[in-house]
């Protein structure tokens, strides 16, 4: 189990490594740091959905900040 999340950080480095000369040739700054943070995010919960740990959902946060929205909509 160890072997494959070292293995999955590992690719997630190289990706990120090969992204990071692409756009830095181009001197794209704040792509770099979108791009950084979005494999930092998706290492970060792909090892632990490796790891078998239960990951809370997003939908629940998004649920309690869009559900008055559609309700309101859904009153007119």
């Amino acid at each position: 189990m160890t072997a494959y999340i070292i293995v999955y950080v590992l690719f997630v480095i190289v990706c990120f490594i090969y992204h990071f000369k692409s756009l830095r040739a181009k001197e794209e700054t704040r792509e770099v740091v979108v791009c950084g943070g979005i494999l930092v995010v998706s290492m970060l919960i792909g090892s632990l959905l490796m790891a078998h740990v239960k990951v809370p959902s997003f939908i629940l946060a998004f649920q309690i900040w869009l559900e008055p929205i559609g309700m309101r909509l859904l009153n007119h």
